[in-house]
């Protein structure tokens, strides 16, 4: 197999790209995963030849495969935030009846829940229930960390309507 000169370059610029990532992501095993996201995404470049300058092209791919980990974590630190907001409900006293309203937003969960399509119940109660990372879970369903993204928002989304309706 002959090496494209992208690839060519990627291979010569891999110690360069490496401490680049990890100096941005601050972790080296987050900074091999953007490494590999890199390689991956330059390996699909099909026509190499009209890049004029293939070192900054490689460098800028690597700049943004570690933009792109920063969007992805964002995405999920603020379904993170909207779950633990839907779920967590503040101390107060337990009285009978918050007892009985917690009982009813329970069921009014469930019900949500099954209402949905199972796919997307599936992966955000892998996710948020048996705490499965979204890498893990596209892994195991043979679909993109976006797809796994996607279907826990679209359970967040609904579970947020409910908690509007209710007060």
């Amino acid at each position: 197999m002959t090496l494209t000169r992208l690839m060519t370059s990627f291979a010569t610029l891999r110690p360069r790209i490496e401490a680049l990532t990890r100096g941005r992501v601050g972790c080296s095993a987050t900074a091999e995963d953007i490494v590999q996201d890199t390689w991956i995404r330059l390996s699909n470049v099909r026509h190499d030849d009209a890049i004029d300058n293939h070192a900054a092209f490689t460098m800028q791919a690597a700049k943004n495969a570690a933009i792109g980990h920063f969007r992805k974590q964002q995405r999920r630190n603020e379904i993170d935030a909207e779950v633990n907001e839907l779920l967590s409900a503040s101390v107060d006293e337990i009285s009978p009846e918050r007892i009985v309203m917690g009982r009813d937003m329970l069921r009014a969960v469930d019900k949500a829940l099954q209402t949905m399509p199972e796919r997307s119940r599936r992966i955000f109660l892998m996710n948020r229930v048996n705490g499965v990372s979204h890498r893990e879970i596209a892994r195991q369903l043979g679909i993109s960390d976006e797809a796994v993204y996607y279907h826990i928002r679209r359970v967040v989304e609904r579970l947020a309507e409910l908690r509007d309706s209710n007060g």
